[in-house]
């Protein structure tokens, strides 16, 4: 419930060209385990029906638990490359930033 409402204000402040995600199918490569389910995802598509690149995710720790919250993290940051890439979006540089709600 801390970050839904930032995002809110993001995409406001971007004009609505971007899309938000939330508890989204994110299925980029079995064979790595980079499968599952986003947390958040801002998406560059104006629409809310798809993904497109390029994309950024977002990781909340669940129970304080850092050290999930930065394996989930890292995973989430080679899927948004990977994906990103795939679509012929070559970013770079990939940040990872993980956050508990009382610290």
């Amino acid at each position: 419930m801390i970050i839904a409402p930032i995002l809110l204000k993001i995409q406001r402040k971007v004009n609505y060209n971007i899309s938000l995600f939330s508890g989204v199918d994110f299925n980029i490569d079995f064979s790595q385990g980079l499968n599952g389910f986003c947390d958040f995802l801002i998406s560059r598509s104006k629409e809310q029906l798809f993904i497109q690149a390029p994309i950024l995710t977002i990781v909340e720790t669940k129970n304080e638990n850092l050290k999930f919250g930065l394996g989930q993290c890292v995973a989430e940051m080679v899927a948004a490359q990977l994906f990103n890439q795939q679509e012929g979006n070559q970013i770079s540089t990939i940040y990872g930033a993980v956050i508990i709600g009382t610290i």
